[in-house]
């Protein structure tokens, strides 16, 4: 490690040593106290990590706070969007100087200032995002950082001349870009030119996009604005007839196929909770089940029969037969058979081989075989179709296969 490697560490060492008045003046100024809080004052000072505010007051560094606020996306209201004019014009010093020195032949000067030039290019890309982050966090929260209506209609005013301005920045790259790529050839520097396309050509047309859309919301939202406005205006004309007619008993409305259904009040239905008890999902039946057992069992009462003097006993024809249709019937013997099968059963090969089926499709025979079987205890499996969709939607099956227990691995 070097030497410049050793002060940072020591910085950084510092500023954990004291990160409780770090923490402290990110919140607002801090004030001298006792010899200990006085020392840890006077080594952030020697660092600039403190700069002086007032009379034994003083405050974060505005780089260091600058910092945590962009780490926590925590803006203040009305903060400008940083401007990279400036560091595109230094970038476009240090080219020159660059193609001077090559010429020359510095080579210990031209590594120098290719190391000054890439800190260039990097901060104009950093400043770029920066910018595009405090767009999205203002817009996303609609200017949380203020409270007033009136202050959020000027911020949205306030940034959309700050984006204009931003956005001329941007599209200004494009010059910046071509040149340094034309003459980076003829200089014997192919490496910048790489390094202004990677970093900069190379990602404009995604910048300009997202300053777009912030634009577009913004319009959006000053539309609003206005139309907001003007119902609030006659929203406040209406508070004030209201307020000097304090006895009027209002007025009365055309009722007719037109009329505003914001005017009417919608009638309540009377809805009462009925559970499925036909579906089979095991947790559906869980709960029937549970639900039941909590209801009070009820007690038969006997209570004392009048005499109404002889009787004679009816006998029924014969026993209720509960009769299955085809589906059922169907149903019962493939549980059967594959409670008794040694593999896995196929419910779409095992219906074509039966002709009471025939009038079933295929798909209503799947899912209706499917969820009482299951619902039975019987293990199903579902077997995917192959999908040609790389992005597919949902997982297509062809066929279920359906067995008594967990098949095992070959």
């Amino acid at each position: 490690m070097g030497e410049r490697g050793d002060h940072v560490q020591r910085l950084l060492g510092t500023l954990a040593k004291h990160a409780d008045l770090v923490a402290e003046a990110f919140e607002g100024s801090v004030s001298g106290g006792d010899k200990q809080r006085n020392a840890s004052i006077e080594a952030l000072f020697g660092l600039s990590v403190l700069k002086p505010y007032d009379e034994d007051s003083y405050r974060l560094n505005p780089r260091l706070r600058e910092f945590l606020s962009d780490y926590f996306a925590s803006y203040q209201a009305f903060q400008a969007l940083r401007r990279v004019t400036g560091t595109m014009g230094q970038a476009h010093e240090q080219w020159n100087e660059l193609r001077r020195l090559k010429l020359a032949g510095a080579t210990k000067d031209v590594v120098r200032l290719h190391v000054a030039f890439d800190e260039s290019i990097a901060e104009i890309a950093y400043s770029i995002e920066h910018n595009l982050r405090l767009l999205h966090s203002l817009i996303s929260t609609q200017y949380g950082n203020v409270d007033d209506l009136n202050s959020k209609l000027r911020q949205n005013r306030y940034y959309a001349q700050q984006v204009k301005v931003f956005l001329q920045d941007v599209e200004s790259i494009d010059v910046f870009t071509e040149r340094v790529s034309e003459e980076a050839i003829a200089a014997g520097l192919p490496q910048l030119r790489q390094l202004v396309i990677r970093r900069l050509a190379a990602r404009r047309l995604q910048w300009t996009s997202q300053i777009k859309d912030a634009q577009a919301a913004i319009s959006k939202r000053l539309f609003e604005a206005k139309l907001m406005e003007a119902r609030l205006k006659r929203l406040s004309r209406f508070a004030l007839w209201l307020t000097q007619h304090k006895t009027s008993d209002g007025w009365d409305l055309a009722v007719d196929e037109k009329a505003n259904p914001a005017l009417f009040r919608p009638e309540v239905l009377d809805l009462r909770p009925q559970p499925n008890v036909e579906d089979t999902d095991p947790m559906t039946r869980g709960g029937l089940l549970e639900a039941v057992a909590k209801m009070p069992r009820k007690v038969a009462v006997k209570t004392q029969e009048e005499d109404s003097g002889p009787q004679y006993l009816v006998e029924d024809e014969g026993p209720v037969l509960e009769v299955l249709d085809s589906l059922q019937l169907a149903l019962k013997e493939l549980a059967a058979h594959a409670a008794a099968a040694p593999e896995p059963v196929s419910l779409l090969a095992w219906k074509r081989g039966r002709a009471d089926l025939a009038d079933a499709s295929d798909d209503a025979w799947l899912m209706f075989a499917c969820l009482q079987l299951r619902g039975s205890g019987f293990k199903v499996r579902f077997l995917k179709a192959d999908d040609l969709d790389p992005y597919p939607i949902n997982e297509r099956f062809h066929d279920i296969a359906v067995h008594r227990d967990e098949p095992q691995a070959a």
